[in-house]
């Protein structure tokens, strides 16, 4: 609410357009290179846009996990996650990006589809490949050990951009929605408690 009263009537109809002109301008710039699902009339979308990447899951075995992990190299944070189709990116750049980050992301994007081409063409096996692997954090990278197939630089440099303002990412792959849909404890037993309860009790009753 007190950011539509900040902006006002005329901001909030300039904020409007502006989120719906970036994601159509962010979908024209990679309709070439990821197909894209839901278009509108005059083949346009609204302030956002879902990025088809389950041809490459059946096809490859390339999944959106894959991306979004790989998208952490180049310094964003992943676009929403197989929502609301499953085995899609949902892309929404708001009102506040500019243009020089948008074209950033849309390098970024072109890049890993051309890796993702790599492992179309056969060059590059997909269990091996640098998506497959992503994120690579900091400690990975510089450990005195490297057994990947690619190289360093690739893994945490894949475009000479990237070097200007590098995120490292801190953690690689955990369980990702595996703990949401299992539940599991890592505490100790219950009998482990009830045990020093008991112990507990015996020191109060000697005291």
């Amino acid at each position: 609410m007190g950011y539509i009263k900040l902006l006002g009537p005329d901001g909030l109809t300039k904020a409007s357009k502006t989120a719906i002109l970036n994601a159509n301008y962010l979908a024209e710039q990679l309709s070439s290179h990821y197909d894209i699902v839901y278009r509108g009339p005059n083949d346009r979308v609204a302030h956002e846009f879902i990025l088809d990447l389950r041809p490459f899951r059946q096809e490859l075995d390339v999944t959106e996990q894959d991306v979004a992990k790989r998208l952490m190299d180049y310094g964003f944070h992943a676009p929403t996650m197989s929502w609301p189709v499953v085995g899609t990116l949902m892309v929404e750049p708001t009102e506040s990006e500019t243009k020089a980050e948008l074209d950033r992301l849309c390098r970024a994007f072109k890049s890993i589809r051309d890796e993702i081409a790599e492992v179309e063409s056969g060059a590059v096996d997909v269990g091996e490949s640098v998506l497959k692997q992503a994120p690579h954090t900091a400690e990975m990278v510089t450990a005195t050990e490297w057994t990947q197939s690619y190289s360093r630089e690739t893994a945490a440099y894949p475009a000479d951009w990237v070097r200007d303002n590098k995120f490292w990412p801190t953690v690689r792959r955990v369980n990702d929605a595996y703990g949401d849909r299992n539940l599991f404890c890592a505490c100790p037993p219950v009998d482990a408690y009830e045990a020093d309860e008991e112990d507990e009790l015996e020191a109060a009753l000697d005291a």
